[in-house]
């Protein structure tokens, strides 16, 4: 009998948050679940940082003149279990998608780069911290850990993630070959303008046809745009953003759905535009992918090995007590407003 391969669409946001403003980003991501449910979507992936927004000062300006911003962004990040979580929770379970978005966690008195993931039924599954903050946003986020590098087993494949610049890592790539990817959300800022210095098309594209390539996955990459409220939010609360206005005049947009032999599957959206784009999944065209290449498996090399520590790393460890990232939807509907 021949197997039978999930197959799906699969969706890709590109939009701005309602910068540095919880809930109304929080409400604006459920009205795009149920809009891209409404459309076929079973897996709906969301920008990095997306709520409540990238904290582009960091590498505008001054750790001194940034801290106001900073401010606002720790009092409108994201904490597990809270009201956002249980709505996105709820938007999950209502429309029967898989989630995944990008936010600022609040831990403790940090905030980390965080992908949280639900399952169609509302559950929290887990959730991706960034391993390293990239240059300038190490003023804002803690590193991550194996821990929370995970791949999940679901009827649709084996979904993963990573954000941003950790696609360049050689290693962060080897790591999610190793857990046998299949579906991956690529989830990026706003990014800028190809050049002759970098590349000749916007680098995030680059990075996700390259990890199609690399992994032999389906990448569904999601990304923010660079807007006037973004850039008069940087002005007014520091008197600068002069630096951004370019960005802004581009928009930075480049969301799309790459094939696991790196072809782009969907529409390019203008990259100053919000929209969503969709593309057909097909896993059994994987199998031909891997046939070719598989750097975790047949085509490794047994003299270059890695190893991934996947056990928690706290840096103060409590004893006598458990905890779990995966919260069942009935618990978060008890959620205190």
């Amino acid at each position: 009998m021949k197997k039978e391969y999930p197959k799906f669409k699969a969706a890709a946001v590109q939009a701005a948050p309602v910068y540095l403003n919880l809930e109304a980003t929080v409400d604006k991501v459920c009205l795009i679940i149920g809009e891209a449910a409404s459309n076929g979507a079973k897996l709906v992936a969301f920008p990095e940082s997306y709520i409540p927004g990238y904290p582009w000062w960091c590498w505008l300006m001054d750790s001194t003149s940034g801290g106001v911003l900073y401010h606002e962004l720790y009092e409108n990040a994201v904490q597990i279990p809270s009201q956002a979580v249980k709505k996105i929770s709820e938007a999950a379970k209502r429309n029967s998608v898989y989630v995944c978005v990008s936010v600022n966690e609040k831990d403790g008195g940090s905030l980390y780069l965080t992908q949280l993931w639900f399952d169609p039924v509302g559950n929290l599954m887990g959730k991706h911290r960034k391993m390293k903050p990239s240059g300038g946003e190490r003023l804002i986020w803690g590193d991550g850990e194996g821990s929370m590098m995970p791949c999940f087993d679901t009827e649709l494949g084996r979904l993963g993630g990573l954000q941003c610049w950790e696609h360049w890592i050689p290693l962060n790539v080897q790591a999610m070959n190793g857990q046998n990817e299949q579906v991956h959300v690529a989830s990026w800022p706003a990014f800028f303008p190809g050049d002759e210095v970098l590349v000749s098309t916007p680098p995030n594209e680059v990075s996700a046809r390259y990890y199609a390539l690399a992994t032999q996955t389906y990448v569904v990459m999601a990304t923010q745009i660079h807007t006037d409220e973004i850039l008069n939010k940087i002005t007014g609360a520091t008197g600068q953003g002069g630096a951004y206005k370019g960005l802004v005049d581009y928009g930075g947009g480049d969301a799309c759905i790459i094939g696991p032999n790196g072809r782009i599957l969907t529409e390019k959206l203008p990259p100053n535009q919000e929209g969503i784009v969709y593309a057909d999944i097909d896993l059994e065209k994987l199998v031909d992918c891997k046939y070719q290449i598989d750097p975790a498996g047949h085509y490794s090399n047994k003299s270059l090995t890695m190893n991934f520590n996947r056990r928690p790393q706290p840096v103060v460890n409590f004893f006598g007590g458990d905890s779990t990232d995966f919260i069942p939807y009935e618990d978060m509907q008890k959620v205190e407003e």
